[in-house]
């Protein structure tokens, strides 16, 4: 929950508090999660994208976005390590996107599970995700040409 949250936010702090929201709201509400329609991990990550939704809100870093946004501009790389430039590149995704990339390829969870965290069907989470892997391929541009790797 931790790492999900501040990759969302950028935040260790607000991180932090988030993690702490989940787990009381866990605790406090327990008849909330219900083993017959998903497994916890899913729900307490629906959990957790709510509150980093709402903190990101508050912290006006969260507008009504266009999820079909394709068109990011490049990353500037010079004199930065790759792994900065690349969380970069994933911070600066739309959030409904980033929110998927994060799932499915950081915290390692199947569409299904992040189509019940997020609250939206398969097929919507399997086009977030293609969006944003676009996206990323169009940030990244300037590392493919200066190091010769393909995404």
């Amino acid at each position: 929950m931790y790492r999900f949250a501040w990759r969302m936010t950028g935040s260790a702090s607000a991180a932090e508090d988030i993690t702490q929201e989940v787990f009381l709201s866990l605790l406090s509400q327990r008849d909330r999660f219900d083993p017959s329609r998903g497994e916890l991990g899913s729900f307490l990550i629906g959990v957790a994208r709510n509150v980093a939704r709402k903190w990101l809100r508050g912290e006006s870093r969260w507008s009504e976005i266009d999820d079909d946004q394709l068109s990011m501009e490049p990353v500037e790389i010079a004199d930065r390590e790759i792994s900065e430039i690349v969380g970069a590149a994933v911070a600066s995704l739309p959030p409904l996107q980033r929110e998927v990339l994060l799932l499915a390829h950081y915290e390692g969870f199947s569409l299904e599970e992040i189509a019940r965290g997020v609250n939206v069907e398969v097929g919507a989470v399997k086009a977030r995700l293609f969006r944003a892997r676009q996206n990323l391929k169009r940030i990244l541009a300037p590392l493919q040409v200066s190091h010769g790797s393909t995404f």
